[in-house]
């Protein structure tokens, strides 16, 4: 075999033996049960969010959770829009909220994790939560994570979606909703089974002394992304609580703003711009990474060149292979969180990812972004 048909071979046989670990874990999902109610800070970070951050904050502030057991600071990231004053009439009718801004706070630190590191050190909570201020979390929200944190639990990861289901969707909504399902699918298996690899700041928990044993985000604050995967990886290498999934409804958070086609580009660009990072924080996870880049690069080029041992034939069963796998997960994934209604993408979303999974590694690791009108490198 020459070396690019070995390297199709390794990759194939490395990602599919990862779906089938991630598949399984599917299946031990789990609830929370702790009946402890610690003080607890939600940190919601917000710039330009005029449009979001009013229907954000009315969900924080009717939780079920007890409200003298929790506070909302949410920090202003420099708007430019109305996003300070729309927060500064919550403040008012609710004393439980607080409006906090960035200023010269934390300079060495870059985009996100600037406001949330004023957030953090300003909360008097126990456990910290975060979400996005175009997010909507159902009332039980803070209620269900909480219940996560069982004694040795040091973090929680918790579902997040595009839209909640039954929303209308248009095509490419439901491709955004398919893809982002397919991470979370992955996220919530591996997490169950013992190996967390990813989280999303839209839905995401842990204890602040446990944040604050690892450095906070002092060791990646010259990374333009990351304040959740990253993060979540500094936790896990910390070893000092399990870091868990909340598989229950109750807790599962939706984003109301769908990205256009640019918008959606960026987005996946900033997440892929911290791959090459998990070298240093994971290497099985980015081994894992290089798998997923290498089986959508040389199956699709081995397709249109011929040119692999077995001519077509051989690339053809790897992408087989693949598709196999993706639609084990997505499927199992789509079931157990409630989206069913997204798989009717899957043929389009399979055939459209090999493209955008590479220009996406290749363009995200390279090239940088652009974050809220900010250019990062």
């Amino acid at each position: 075999m020459d070396l690019f048909t070995w390297a199709l071979l390794v990759s194939t046989v490395l990602y599919t033996g990862a779906a089938t670990a991630i598949f399984i874990g599917l299946f031990q999902c789990r609830t929370g049960a702790s009946k402890a109610r610690p003080f607890v800070s939600v940190v919601v970070a917000a710039r330009n969010e005029e449009n979001h951050i009013e229907g954000c904050l009315n969900r924080l502030v009717r939780q079920t959770y007890p409200q003298d057991r929790y506070e909302i600071l949410v920090v202003d990231d420099d708007s430019d829009d109305r996003t300070p004053e729309i927060v500064a009439r919550t403040v008012a009718a609710h004393a439980h909220v607080r409006c906090l801004s960035v200023g010269d706070a934390f300079p060495h630190m870059t985009a996100k994790k600037r406001p949330l590191s004023v957030g953090i050190r300003e909360a008097r909570g126990e456990i910290i939560l975060t979400t996005d201020a175009d997010c909507r979390v159902p009332p039980t929200w803070m209620a269900g994570m909480v219940a996560c944190f069982e004694p040795d639990v040091g973090a929680v990861i918790g579902f997040s979606q595009v839209k909640a289901p039954g929303s209308p969707l248009t095509p490419f909504e439901r491709l955004q909703g398919l893809d982002f399902l397919a991470l979370m699918s992955a996220s919530a298996g591996a997490a169950n089974l013992g190996l967390p690899l990813a989280a999303s700041g839209q839905n995401l928990a842990y204890r602040k002394a446990l944040f604050e044993g690892v450095g906070g985000f002092r060791t990646i604050a010259h990374r333009s992304s990351g304040d959740d995967v990253l993060l979540l990886q500094l936790m896990r290498r910390a070893n000092r609580g399990r870091i868990v999934f909340a598989a229950h409804p109750e807790t599962f958070v939706s984003t109301w703003r769908t990205e256009s086609v640019g918008g959606f580009w960026q987005q996946r660009r900033r997440w892929a711009s911290n791959a090459f990072y998990q070298l240093r924080l994971n290497r099985p996870f980015f081994i894992y990474i290089t798998a997923v880049f290498l089986v959508n690069l040389l199956a699709p080029l081995g397709l249109v060149t011929g040119t692999f041992a077995g001519g077509r034939l051989f690339p053809l069963a790897c992408w087989a292979a693949k598709a196999v796998a993706d639609l084990a997960v997505t499927w199992k994934g789509a079931w157990t969180f409630g989206r069913s209604d997204l798989l009717p993408a899957l043929p389009a979303w399979e055939i459209l990812q090999a493209p955008y999974t590479v220009l996406v590694g290749l363009t995200g690791s390279l090239t940088g972004f652009t974050w809220k009108d900010r250019q990062h490198q």
